[in-house]
Parts: C-alpha cells; sequence; structure tokens
C-alpha cells in the first residue's frame, strides 16, 4: 500500500529561552534571506513561522526594510504567519490575553497580506478547555497540539464546555520528526521511510504527516525538493508537500474520530511540566498585577473617562497588553529560560506597572473631575459589590451595584496598635476562628495557614519533593491594628534547617464577611527547598478549580500515565518526555475549591498557578 507523506516546513521560534530576544532577533533576517533563496530555487515552497507575528515584529523593529520582501512571501503563500501575535502558555495567561493573542496575530499577518487560518499549539505545556471556543470565535476550525493529550489518537474532536469544536491533530511523534534531513542525503531516505512506517500503525489511513523543523531554526530546507532529486526513494512512498491548513482539510474528510471535551494536561504521551506552575511565582504575580490593572481596571475606567470626553488611549493599552504578551511566551512566564531573560521581564513588568498606574490616576481625575467634594468608589466590576476597605486610616462600607461612581459613607477609625498577644479569637456571621500558637487558624475541624518546609530535587520543569524538613512557626503574634469591624493580626514566622533559612512575616485580617484574608511577606536563603501553604479543610468532595473562562473539576491524583519502560514500537515513536508514575500538581487560577453539594471551601490566590489536593 502507498505511504502519503504529507512534509510540513516550519520553525518553533522559542524567542527567549536559553537567549534573551537580542541574540535570537539577529537570527531572523538571515532566515528571512534563506526563505527567499528556497523560494527562488523552487517558488511553490511554503514555510510556517511557528504560528505568530512576533518574530516578523520584531524584525522589522531593527531592519525596517525587510518589510516589503516578507510581504511578497507572505503575498504569494510562501511565508505562513499567524494566527497568533506570541506562543503564550495558555494555562497561566489570563483569559483577556489570550483573547488579545489571536486578535493581534490575525490583524498583524492580516496587514502582511494573509494569515495562517489553523492553530498551532505544538509546544505549550497543556491546554485549557475553552481552547476550542476562543479558536472558533476567531473562525478558526482547526488546531494542531502536542502533550496534554490522553489519547494516542492522532485526529480528534476536541469540545469546549459551550459545544465549540475543532479539529484537533495530535503530533504524539513531535514537531521534528523530520528536522534537519537534507543535511545527511546519504541516509536522508531511509530516515524518511523510517519515520512514516513508524507512525504508519497509529494513524487511521497511509496518510502521515512529517515536520521538518526545529527550535529557532534559521537555515531551513527544502525536503520535498531534495527527495524528488532521489532515484532510491521507495516506489510505495507518495511525497506531498502540504502546509498546517492544507493537512488539516484533508483530516477533515474522515470520519467517526474521537472526541475529547474539556482541557487536556495530561502527561501520559508527552511530558506537562508541572513544575512551572510554581517555578519563579514571582515573574507569575507580577503578571498577574499587570494584567489585572490592565484589563480590569486601566481599560474599564478609561472607556468610563472617554463616555466624559476624554480620548479613549487605545494605541498606548495595545503596546502594554503586547509587552504583557511577550512576557508570557511559554518558556518566560513558565520560568524554565536563563535568569537573564527572566531579570529582563521584571523590569519589563515593573515599566508596565508604573504606566498603568499612571493612567488610572489620569482617567480617575478626568472621570471625578466636576464631581462634588466627596468620598467615591469607582467599580469596574458589573456585579455588586458589598465589603469594607481600608484606607487613610479609615475603614469603610463601600456598597456598588454594578459599573459606575458610587458616594462611599463615613469610615470608622482604625486603631493601631502593636499589641503582643498568645492568641486570637474572632467570631461574625460566617465563622468562629481562633488562631493557636502555631499561627494557623482552627475553623471547626479546619487548620488553615500552616507553612511546611521540604526538600526539593526537581528544576523549573519537574517536581520531586524529598524529605519534609519542618514548619516554619511564628516566635511573636501582634495585633497590628483593629475597629468595630475587623482586625488585622501579624505574625513572624521563622524556620531554620541546616543551610536553608525562611522568614515570613504573615498578616491575618479578619472582618465581617465570609472570607479570610492571608498576605505573606516572604525572605529566604539556601537551595533546593519549597515552602508549602496548606489548607486543611476537614472537608471532602470534588476539586474544582478557576481556569480561564471556566471552572474545571479534576481529580486529586492522575495516575493514567505509561510507565518508564515502554514497548520497543511505542518508544521508538514517543519522544522522551512524559509524566511517569503520579502527578499530583495541577495549575489554577484565582481560586481553588472542595465543594460537597452543600458546602464550599475554597482558597482565592491572586498570581499564584500551583495546588495540590
Amino acid at each position: 500500500m502507498t505511504l502519503n507523506v504529507h512534509i510540513i516546513n516550519h520553525t518553533h521560534w522559542d524567542r527567549e529561552w536559553f537567549l534573551t530576544h537580542v541574540y535570537t532577533n539577529a537570527l531572523i533576517p538571515g532566515l528571512i534571506d534563506r526563505l527567499e533563496q528556497l523560494v527562488a530555487d523552487n517558488p511553490s515552497f511554503q514555510y510556517l513561522l511557528d504560528g505568530q507575528t512576533l518574530v516578523i515584529e520584531d524584525l522589522l523593529q531593527t531592519e525596517p526594510e525587510y518589510r516589503g520582501r516578507v510581504e511578497k512571501l507572505v503575498g504569494n503563500g510562501n511565508l505562513l504567519v499567524g494566527p497568533y501575535y506570541c506562543q503564550p502558555d495558555w494555562q497561566m495567561t489570563c483569559g483577556e490575553a489570550l483573547v488579545r493573542n489571536l486578535l493581534y496575530g490575525l490583524r498583524d499577518a492580516a496587514s502582511l497580506g494573509a494569515a495562517n487560518g489553523v492553530g498551532w499549539l505544538v509546544d505549550t505545556f497543556g491546554h485549557i478547555s475553552q481552547t476550542p471556543q476562543i479558536h472558533r470565535l476567531f473562525g478558526i476550525e482547526a488546531v494542531y497540539v502536542w502533550r496534554g493529550v490522553p489519547l494516542l489518537q492522532p485526529y480528534f474532536h476536541w469540545r469546549s464546555p459551550d459545544g465549540s469544536r475543532v479539529l484537533a491533530i495530535n503530533l504524539f511523534g513531535g514537531y521534528r520528526n523530520l528536522y534537519g534531513v537534507t543535511h545527511v542525503p546519504d541516509v536522508a531516505v531511509q530516515r524518511l521511510e523510517g519515520e512514516a512506517r513508524r507512525l504508519r500503525p497509529y494513524y487511521p489511513t497511509p496518510d502521515i504527516p512529517l515536520f521538518d523543523g526545529y527550535d529557532l531554526e534559521d537555515n531551513p530546507e527544502d525536503p520535498g525538493r531534495f527527495f524528488r532529486g532521489q532515484t532510491e526513494l521507495p516506489s510505495d512512498l507518495h511525497l506531498i508537500d502540504s502546509t498546517p491548513a492544507r493537512f488539516a482539510g484533508f483530516a477533515a474528510t474522515l470520519h467517526d474520530l474521537p472526541a475529547l471535551t474539556g482541557e487536556l494536561n495530561s502527561g501520559k504521551y508527552g511530558a506537562t511540566f508541572p513544575g512551572v506552575y510554581s517555578a519563579r511565582t514571582y515573574l507569575k504575580v507580577m503578571a498577574h498585577d499587570c494584567e489585572h490593572v490592565l484589563y480590569r481596571l486601566a481599560e474599564p475606567i478609561a472607556a468610563l473617562a472617554a463616555l466624559r470626553g476624554r480620548p479613549y488611549p487605545a494605541e498606548r493599552f495595545e503596546r502594554w497588553s503586547r509587552a504583557l504578551l511577550q512576557n508570557s511566551v511559554h518558556d518566560c512566564l513558565c520560568g524554565v529560560s536563563i535568569d537573564l531573560v527572566h531579570e529582563k521581564m521584571e523590569y519589563t513588568y515593573r515599566q508596565v506597572f508604573d504606566g498603568l498606574l499612571e493612567e488610572l490616576r489620569e482617567g480617575l481625575a478626568h472621570l471625578l473631575g466636576d464631581f462634588a467634594s466627596g468620598l467615591y468608589a469607582v467599580s469596574t466590576n458589573p456585579f455588586a459589590y458589598r465589603g469594607r476597605l481600608r484606607a487613610g486610616g479609615q475603614l469603610y462600607t463601600v456598597e456598588t451595584e454594578g459599573v459606575g461612581v458610587w458616594p462611599v459613607r463615613e469610615g470608622v477609625e482604625v486603631v493601631r496598635e502593636e499589641k503582643p498577644v498568645a492568641d486570637f479569637r474572632w467570631q461574625n456571621d460566617h465563622y468562629s476562628a481562633a488562631v493557636g500558637a502555631d499561627g494557623t487558624v482552627q475553623l471547626g475541624p479546619a487548620r488553615l495557614g500552616a507553612l511546611r518546609l521540604r526538600r526539593e530535587q526537581g528544576d523549573t520543569y519537574s517536581e520531586e519533593p524529598g524529605e519534609m524538613l519542618g514548619w516554619c512557626r511564628p516566635h511573636q503574634m501582634v495585633l497590628e491594628q483593629h475597629s468595630r469591624h475587623h482586625a488585622v493580626l501579624r505574625l513572624a514566622c521563622e524556620g531554620e534547617f541546616g543551610d536553608i533559612r525562611v522568614a515570613a512575616t504573615v498578616r491575618l485580617t479578619f472582618d465581617d464577611s465570609p472570607l479570610i484574608r492571608w498576605s505573606i511577606d516572604l525572605d529566604s536563603t539556601g537551595v533546593d527547598f519549597r515552602l508549602e501553604m496548606i489548607f486543611e479543610t476537614g472537608q471532602s468532595g470534588e476539586i474544582l478549580a478557576g481556569m480561564p473562562f471556566d471552572i474545571v473539576r479534576r481529580p486529586v491524583c492522575d495516575t493514567d500515565l505509561l510507565p518508564r519502560d515502554l514497548p520497543p514500537d511505542l518508544a521508538a515513536v514517543l519522544l522522551g518526555q512524559r509524566e511517569i508514575g503520579e502527578v499530583r500538581t495541577f495549575p489554577f487560577h484565582e481560586f481553588v475549591a472542595v465543594a460537597d453539594g452543600r458546602r464550599t471551601s475554597a482558597v482565592l490566590a491572586r498570581g499564584l498557578h500551583s495546588y495540590q489536593a
């Protein structure tokens, strides 16, 4: 039987991983020069630029004279760009930024001449449940994926919870199985045949896609043209020069494909790297703060101010949004790049955050400029809110009925003192709590907020928890401030174990709401350890986690994994990186909860993304 080998040429552009973009940008002109040479030799040659347009943006910022050349390549269909602006980590980037990523990418690609209309998520460390719906919002009906898929199937229908569906093409054999095949011509045909025949048992038809591309590939080749000149090519191998869209068109004609609904974060056939959820946590907190201020505060307040005559600063907002997306590229936000990359990210976050605060001040000044003197709360939340906020030595009761400006009543005085206490109790209409000498909050059977220290032998990608070292206990507990509606307790905690020292300043805020708030400042020295915050809820039930545009249900532990040693035929197909044993660490956005149908206990966290249950 004839094997139809569909060859797709591409590069995977890790903009900032083992180099900063200053160095990787220097590779782009040579890449474009080489593509022009390949097209001159073969006008039908086509090449995917990793599904993103940021590579071209980087090029044109330093080499603007390349624009006409890029437009010619794109316009003639030789260079395929988009649909994304960049390749972010989809599990830790906020939902609004993921939408903007497609918005900017498709717009940029159209400005260059044409946009690739197929999704390309071939090195994303797991996929959120709303990926199909987000793609369908932009008219995209097919997505290439790797990692996270729990099936060893090359094609499946992937649905979001709302029913939106895309055709998914699963690259369980990797996205670089034909990389550099012409560089060693003596074995090129043997390698082509070996790759195709190795994959054949897993495909429902004799149509096999092979991918010629690699990370930061700046010297691409034309394998189709090369093999057409080889006389020893087996007669049962039929080569087809293809593209992601062309091969997806073929796959769309297939029937009786399996279906998956929801998120894809299984490490069974490709590693999803649970360690990245907590690697360089400070960067994830900075990302959250910038995204929150931009999308939840600055843009809505600017829209309100525009209703009162202030020009809406759309270009400024887009510039900040693109800067945040550049930091959300998967290697960057996952925290697995070199130190220099992450230091640059810190600088970008600070620059964006400072600019956003200034924009907020200007927007609020215009919005409230002609209001009568008094106290006001500006709400960008479409839902009604009632709560208490501290400002200027007062505790204010704030009530809003959605987006807008709302008057605030006079506050009550906050008494500030430094009163040492041995223990502390607080009761309101929702709970009765006690803080003991160990610093934990006890709520009936629940014991909340313990700080546990243990060894960690993993790296930024993967976890390998070691022995428990002990607990970070308070040596001092102080009532810092209070009013008749609230109290703030400060705990000075320390833990020292050999060369590891952890100091934590913990502030607990109690008020008349159902929430107990922790604020923690950490200072630590030492290596190869992890600090975990433990919430023993004393409750059973299912685990619910917030994710972009969804609340997902998950097991406590994923054990549906393959053993370390595989049968030879499967080992020859799968890349080496897989999760083994069990996975207990999962991502979340904003909250993770346990619910039994009668009661829900939830931990809400800003900028943290890693939990175990």
